[in-house]
């Protein structure tokens, strides 16, 4: 730390007193300023923005808890660390100034080398805050980017198909996430990819991104769900970090007749709400979690075949939606889940998606989640 870089402001009734604290800073290199009472210290604050004050308390006017009471509303004690300088030995004052927010406290009777490291720790506290301002900054920026990068990667719009509507929704935890999802149209078939990585943040957004790779490598080859998987596996595993893994769900849809395939690794079941009758269906196939599958199971995905009837509504989703709890402790899948949907059975998927963000917030009282938010919603008229 350079003291050349610093400058400091000594306020002080007592001409010998701040001439000789003005005269020790300076010899220590230090850029130094000085006023004799408060009101005159508040306007060299406002104007010069020193970067330390050596405050004394008893001072005519304005005094010293006048003046770092009247600073603080403005500059927190990172921004501008205040040292009390008092004569006093009672402590009343002393405790009332580090309860304004005072950084620290030095007594009259000190020494130029007792001086010199509390005005050193306080600059050093102060320039250590700075440059962590700075990073953070940085990787604010950097994070900035990277959800534009990411919300590249996820569609920029649903398939149009025939007698479907097909609508989505994707709330990141965080400014980057590790939930996944896209759709792949074919002449016969549409694919729909929906993926949950372990973790969150930019580790969980790498390895969805390695994801996304895959299904555009192996959709143009003409894979079925299972290879599919099978691919996601090994590129999980080689490219996750260590412990890293993502479940998976992929469903092929046969628009014209309703028929639909689908395999899963370690993800939510397929849900179906059969709108006619309130009745829910579940589907899935047995499999283990992308990567995990890869090093330790080594088995074969599964594939299984259902059929969408007309009226019909899927919902593919991350376990984002159901895991959101409310105040006392009760998740969303245990007694609202289902509920909502039943009430908004009616309700179009591109209206129906914006209130369940707003149920999801209203059943938790809070406006962030804990977890990262997917959900594709398909109905067949």
């Amino acid at each position: 730390m350079n003291p050349g870089d610093f400058s400091i402001l000594v306020v002080e009734d007592n001409s010998l007193i701040r001439k000789m604290i003005v005269h020790i800073l300076r010899k220590y290199g230090f850029q130094v300023d000085d006023a004799s009472d408060g009101q005159f210290a508040l306007q060299k604050i406002k104007k010069n923005k020193p970067d330390l004050v050596i405050l004394d308390i008893v001072m005519p006017v304005v005094d010293g808890l006048e003046v770092l009471s009247e600073v603080r509303k403005t500059q927190s004690q990172v921004e501008l660390p205040i040292i009390l300088v008092t004569a006093m030995q009672d402590s009343t004052d002393i405790v009332k100034g580090f309860q304004l927010g005072a950084n620290d406290y030095l007594p009259k009777n000190f020494n130029q080398e007792e001086l010199f490291a509390r005005v050193n720790t306080a600059l050093q506290i102060k320039s250590y805050h700075k440059l962590l301002k700075v990073r953070n900054n940085t990787i604010e920026r950097e994070l900035d980017i990277a959800r534009l990068i990411q919300k590249k990667l996820l569609p920029a719009s649903p398939p149009t198909l025939p007698g479907y509507e097909i609508n989505s929704l994707y709330v990141p935890m965080d400014k980057v996430g590790g939930d996944y999802y896209d759709f792949f149209q074919m002449k016969e078939y549409t694919d729909i990819y929906m993926a949950d990585v372990s973790g969150h943040g930019v580790p969980g957004a790498f390895l969805a991104s390695v994801i996304k790779m895959v299904t555009q490598y192996t959709a143009q080859l003409g894979y079925d769900p299972t290879e599919i998987l099978r691919v996601m596996d090994q590129a999980v595993s080689e490219r996750g970090a260590l412990g890293m893994f993502a479940t998976a769900m992929i469903v092929r849809l046969y628009p014209e007749s309703g028929e639909f395939q689908y395999s899963n690794a370690g993800h939510l079941p397929i849900l179906i709400h059969r709108r006619s009758t309130n009745e829910f269906l579940e589907f899935t196939t047995s499999g283990a979690a992308l990567g995990i599958n890869y090093d330790f199971k080594k088995r074969d995905f599964l594939l299984g075949k259902s059929q969408l009837m007309h009226g019909d509504r899927m919902i593919i989703f991350t376990d984002g939606i159901i895991e959101t709890f409310s105040e006392s402790d009760i998740a969303f899948e245990t007694n609202r889940w289902k509920e909502f949907l039943i009430e908004e059975k009616d309700t179009e998927t591109k209206e129906l998606l914006p209130k369940l963000l707003n149920e999801l917030k209203s059943f938790s009282n809070r406006e962030t989640f804990e977890d990262d938010l997917s959900i594709v919603v398909i109905d067949r008229y």
